[in-house]
């Protein structure tokens, strides 16, 4: 039993071990084959009895393992050869896995290994985009300075034109920043800093995704409108009948659709011009509201109904973050010349959707068209105001009488020194009147001054207080039995109210 498991053990060593020894008989200029591996040329020792045979009398070929004897004399006895092998034969091709295996599903590739180095071009950077044309800039910016902290700015412009596929091309302008400023209205052509959209088309159809222009449909004459939009807009184009002759401009369909947000209001202001006075004229919004901001290149002026012109060599320049207009020299204002402004302004008190869509068809013999326009404001999603539930309830009673939207702004508090406070008394026989007071005992009201435009209020600013302004009340005139009201401010808050409106029409 003891020897059988010293023969197994022996074995397995002989398996797991690179040492070799074993006895071979040889004839002069004989070749053994003396192992299947490479030998390792180092450990190779031929012994003869217990005698180390000079490395003359032989020749090795390790990587094939080859064992020569070059001796003329040949030994009486076997040769005792004792070597280590490397863990493979290098005369065999050596491969972690067989690429027969996966050649077959590899298409024209001989042999998928192979490693093929290629010149880096220009198609391969990382700002390649094909056949496309691009241009743009990256910008980076530090600020610093001794009332601010350390910033950094970045901003990116890409513009992109070309031929996506065969059929599709593509226009982009990306713009990545935040710039809060406009450009500059004195100038007849505008550079947009917020203009980012992309389109696609081909001779039929186009699609803008972005910012976009809308423009009053190309037929019908009552609806009118210039709209600057972010959102998404689809054109088409298609002749009747497959005609792609030049007289199919003449026989076609054409539909155009957009949902988008609305980025400003439209407003129309008759400007009340003063003799010998240029400006600046200042722009209100729709609801009287003072302190606006235009939207860039969305205006019209008009005297005495002629469109101007933008620009400082031509008829008026205009400064939009204001909202202020100045005439030039080519334009001289009196009083008798009927100026009109149209134009978009930022106005952010809800979130205003809108849709559009045009149909119609051209042909030889007869026109028809349909147009719809509506804009509405989403009235549960206020932005700049914050409506309490008596508020919403209050707006849903007046219905379409918007011009009753104002609410009390009267606060009953502690006399605080700090604050502007007024004491209510009754004048010339009307009560709640309301008095600027220091006094602890009687001044107990907090109100809050509206400009309702002149003529509508009862009182006017009458000066500065440390915390704030002060008004004073003024009585009404009595003129043919009617009461003439002398201010232009209420102690009362204006209400935004969101509105909708709709257009539609149809021709031929």
């Amino acid at each position: 039993m003891l020897l059988v498991l010293w023969s197994v053990v022996d074995c397995l060593a002989q398996d797991f071990s690179n040492l070799r020894s074993h006895y071979v008989a040889i004839s002069q200029n004989d070749t053994l084959v003396i192992d299947t591996l490479s030998i390792v040329p180092e450990t190779f020792v031929v012994l003869l009895g217990h005698d180390t045979v000079s490395t003359e009398r032989f020749e090795l070929d390790p990587v094939e393992a080859l064992f020569v004897w070059l001796d003329e004399s040949l030994p009486g006895d076997s040769l005792r050869l004792d070597y280590r092998v490397f863990p493979l034969a290098f005369t065999q091709p050596q491969f972690h896995k067989s690429a027969e295996r996966i050649e077959a599903a590899v298409q024209e590739s001989v042999n998928p290994f192979v490693y093929r180095p290629e010149d880096l071009k220009e198609d391969n950077n990382i700002f390649s985009f094909g056949g496309l044309e691009k241009s743009g800039s990256i910008t980076r910016g530090v600020g610093f300075g001794n009332n601010q902290d350390l910033s950094v700015n970045s901003g990116l412009n890409l513009s992109l034109a070309g031929k996506l596929t065969d059929d599709i091309n593509i226009l982009a302008s990306v713009t990545d920043n935040n710039i809060p400023i406009q450009p500059e209205g004195n100038t007849a052509q505008l550079q947009d800093f917020d203009q980012v959209f992309i389109q696609f088309f081909n001779e039929q159809n186009k699609l803008t995704v972005g910012d976009f222009q809308l423009r009053r449909p190309a037929d019908g004459y009552f609806m009118t409108y210039f709209k600057r939009a972010q959102g998404a807009l689809f054109e088409t184009v298609r002749p009747l009948n497959n005609d792609k002759t030049e007289s199919a401009k003449n026989n076609q369909v054409y539909t155009q659709a957009s949902a988008a947000i609305s980025k400003g209001k439209w407003a129309r202001n008759q400007v009340l011009g003063q003799e010998g006075n240029q400006g600046p004229y200042r722009l209100r919004g729709a609801d009287g509201e003072d302190f606006i901001i235009v939207l860039a290149g969305t205006e019209n002026v008009y005297i005495d109904g002629r469109l101007l012109q933008r620009g400082q060599e031509y008829d008026y320049i205009i400064d939009y973050n204001s909202a202020e207009i100045i005439f030039t020299p080519q334009q001289l204002i009196t009083k008798d010349r009927r100026i009109t402004v149209e134009f978009q302004y930022s106005e952010r008190n809800f979130s205003r959707t809108m849709f559009q869509a045009s149909a119609g068809v051209n042909t030889e013999k007869f026109d028809a068209y349909v147009n719809v326009y509506s804009e509405q404001d989403a009235k549960n999603q206020p932005l700049l105001q914050d409506l309490t539930p008596e508020d919403r309830a209050f707006l849903a009673g007046i219905g379409n009488d918007i011009q009753n939207a104002v609410v009390p702004a009267i606060d009953s508090v502690p006399f605080n020194a700090e604050q502007v406070l007024y004491l209510m008394t009754d004048s010339l026989g009307y009560d709640s009147v309301f008095v600027y007071s220091t006094d602890a005992e009687l001044a107990r009201f907090r109100l809050s001054f509206s400009n309702v435009g002149e003529g509508n209020g009862d009182y006017v600013q009458e000066g500065f207080a440390p915390s704030g302004r002060i008004f004073r009340w003024v009585a009404p005139d009595t003129l043919g039995g009617q009461v003439v009201r002398r201010g232009r401010f209420s102690p009362v808050v204006l209400l935004v109210t969101p509105k909708k409106q709709q257009m539609f029409t149809v021709g031929g």
